[in-house]
């Protein structure tokens, strides 16, 4: 009986494997939730600049300096949300037991430019065990008003 010993895997070798699958999961995880800050910064500052620019013209109303007032503190909570998302890899052994910070609100903004929803809070990372791929499913829907 002949023994390839190059087809041999250890417990080791399983045991490596299986690490270097828990950190890519936990990769594309923070990579899906740096996404939505992201998303959500982008969002809340186009917001907060369009209503800077009214009041700049002397257009904008004592509602539309409250809603940016609202959204400028939403803002500062999201741009902590981004923030502790980059201390997450600080974490001893982060991949194998991530502690995520708590994702903020999102706020309602209703006179968003162009988009009437935005839906990016929902968001799966599939482990498939059969080939060890990771999935990212990223749902953004995005309905345009009709003008």
């Amino acid at each position: 009986m002949n023994i390839d010993w190059s087809k041999l895997v250890t417990k080791a070798m399983k045991d490596a494997a299986a690490a270097a699958a828990a950190l890519t999961a936990a990769k594309v995880e923070l990579a899906a939730y740096n996404l939505i800050a992201v998303e959500q910064i982008a969002r809340i500052q186009d917001r907060v600049d369009t209503i800077g620019y009214g009041i700049d013209v002397g257009e904008a109303t004592e509602e539309d300096e409250a809603e940016q007032a609202q959204l400028i503190i939403s803002l500062k909570v999201w741009k902590g949300y981004k923030f502790a998302l980059g201390k997450v890899t600080l974490q001893p052994n982060w991949y194998q037991a991530s502690v995520w910070p708590a994702q903020p609100p999102t706020p309602e903004i209703i006179a968003a430019p162009l988009l009437g929803e935005l839906d990016i809070n929902r968001c799966a990372v599939n482990l498939h065990d059969d080939h060890s791929l990771f999935r990212l499913t990223y749902i953004q829907r995005i309905s345009f008003w009709n003008i």
